[in-house]
């Protein structure tokens, strides 16, 4: 058994293919005829557009348009300004091509993999995947013929780009695995978007020979080669559940979330871009809980212009309503290359969230001009502020948008004039000021990830603390539930927007304590609707009520598993 990071969820069986990148020869030689080097170098650049425009013309009918704008821009990179220039200039001074385009693609690869944060760390694999195209067409080399599948395949490669994934017979492809990668890496981006398991960070998972049986678990992460016989039946059956599962919900996709007397209880998803919209809204969501803006900021090498942001969160408000914002909730595990943070022995209590976008004003102010812009058109979308600690807090953020809508209006920019505004509440200190917070803003809603992290005082990314990270113990669900109470007694709106939402028990458990909403994972919609219609709001309630009264989180799971 090999295990790795599930980063796309399902199960897959299918025999082994491996994607393996050609060994390409790098001449020492000098270029001895400048003109016909460089022809040679223009040539390959227009072969590898070439080869990108058919391969995302191929994937129109498997990748929605988010998706295939990846290609967009691996089309861009190819035409890269920099990378072109500086190729050319040692073209000229007498490298032959191979040598000159690798030497100075190394460079920008180097570049991203030295940067610590895991998203531009990945993108290096752009780089690579670029690289390794345009130097194949140089030196004649053909790439792997990935479309010819003819059986049940889990591929396997050390990373998969986008080309590798468009290239493919999806029809035949039952998983991916890969030896690098992260949840934001294209291996996970694509699977999540065509449905597939997928499972990063498998070590030595090219040793594996090509045409081997190969069951895949992408929710536990695993990747079993060649299974025992009882393995393989175990398996099989889950196949076969998992299967009956899906036809079990399906007819959920078109529902809200009602209990088993028709009480409401709105569901809605979580999403990081646009891109997340599709799966959203596949399995019915009714709003979007958690817009997480901080992807926009660092997909990019420097701050989002005030337009690009305006179209980025218009992209989402066109589609689907409400919208609950989150502002721009940067530090701890995520950082920005273009802003000069200090290091900090300990970044998740340090300068993050909205600390930080009180001492980077302006870049703060630009992200609520755009919000407020984008929204005109949009009467149900709502702002929200992360990290919020004390009331001074709110107090200083809602100055600074009163602030920007002062200079709207001297600008005489349309804007949404009408807007909700809440906080999150994922600091201990806030969830017991909750009453008083409560007066001065629209809504709550808590981020079980860090609430639950900060009140045990336990790292949810730390192995050996995470017995500590525990959504179902009765001490968190009462601090969950006077935060509720707190809220409703000054007529404020609460939801949930973290994990726990996503775990069907714990759904059960936050209905009960009387959430306006409860906000999750696209995929976990389906499985919280169809759970719900087993109970009436009397019966969550009583449930609710038993589980405040235990002890430990394993009588409370109890519950569920009489």
């Amino acid at each position: 058994m090999m295990t790795g990071r599930g980063v796309s969820q399902g199960l897959g069986m299918g025999k082994v293919v491996k994607i393996t990148r050609p060994e390409i020869h790098i001449p020492d030689e000098a270029c001895t005829d400048e003109a016909a080097c460089l022809k040679q170098f223009d040539d390959a650049l227009a072969a590898s557009k070439d080869d990108l425009k058919a391969i995302q013309a191929k994937a129109k009918g498997t990748l929605d348009k988010e998706h295939l704008a990846i290609f967009d821009a691996h089309l861009q990179m190819v035409d890269d300004i920099e990378i072109v220039k500086q190729v050319k200039e040692k073209i000229s001074e007498s490298m032959n091509p191979l040598k000159a385009y690798k030497t100075v693609t190394d460079t920008f690869k180097a570049m991203f993999e030295a940067m610590d944060d895991p998203y531009f760390k990945e993108r290096a694999s752009d780089i690579a995947d670029i690289q390794t195209r345009v130097l194949s067409h140089m030196a004649g080399t053909p790439l792997q013929d990935l479309a010819l599948l003819d059986t049940d395949t889990i591929i396997v490669a050390d990373d998969l780009t986008p080309s590798d994934t468009a290239a493919l017979d999806l029809s035949k492809v039952q998983g991916f695995a890969t030896e690098i990668g992260g949840y934001t890496s294209h291996t996970a981006i694509m699977a999540r978007a065509i449905g597939l398991p997928a499972v990063v960070g498998i070590s030595g998972v090219m040793d594996i020979e090509d045409g081997a049986l190969a069951l895949i678990d992408g929710t536990a992460g695993k990747l079993d080669v060649n299974p025992s016989d009882d393995a393989l039946s175990a398996f099989q059956k889950a196949l076969k559940d998992a299967k009956a599962l899906k036809a079990k919900l399906d007819p959920f996709q078109s529902l809200k979330g009602l209990t088993k007397d028709g009480h409401s209880i709105p569901l809605y998803a979580n999403i990081g871009s646009a891109k997340d919209l599709p799966v959203a809204l596949k399995n019915g969501a009714e709003g979007i809980g958690l817009f997480r803006t901080e992807f926009l900021f660092m997909e990019s090498s420097e701050a989002p212009s005030l337009e690009t942001q305006i179209q980025a969160y218009s992209d989402v408000f066109k589609a689907i309503h409400p919208v609950i914002v989150r502002t721009l909730d940067i530090g701890g595990d995520k950082a920005l290359p273009y802003l000069k943070q200090p290091t900090e022995d300990n970044p998740f209590l340090g300068v993050r969230a909205i600390r930080l976008c009180f001492n980077e004003l302006e870049l703060f102010k630009t992200q609520l001009k755009a919000l407020l812009i984008a929204s005109a058109p949009y009467p149900d979308v709502r702002i929200m502020f992360p990290m919020i600690a004390r009331l001074d807090e709110v107090q200083k953020a809602k100055a600074i948008l009163d602030e920007v809508k002062a200079e709207l209006n001297t600008e005489q920019t349309p804007y949404q004039t009408v807007i909700k505004i809440g906080i999150m509440i994922e600091i201990p200190a806030a969830a017991l000021n909750a009453r008083t917070l409560a007066k001065h803003v629209d809504f709550f809603s808590i981020g079980t990830n860090d609430l639950i992290q900060y009140t045990y005082a336990a790292d949810r990314m730390n192995d050996g603390v995470s017995y500590l990270y525990e959504p179902l113990d009765p001490t968190l669900l009462r601090l969950i539930q006077s935060t509720v109470e707190a809220a409703h007694a000054e007529n404020t709106e609460i939801g949930v927007c973290g994990e726990m939402a996503s775990d069907v028990k714990a759904a059960l458990l936050l209905s009960g304590m009387g959430m306006d909403e409860l906000s999750m994972s696209g995929p976990a919609l389906l499985e919280v609707k169809e759970a719900l219609t087993h109970y009436t709001m009397d019966d969550l309630i009583a449930l609710k009520d038993k589980a405040l009264a235990f002890d430990t989180a394993d009588q409370v799971r109890a519950l569920f598993n009489p």
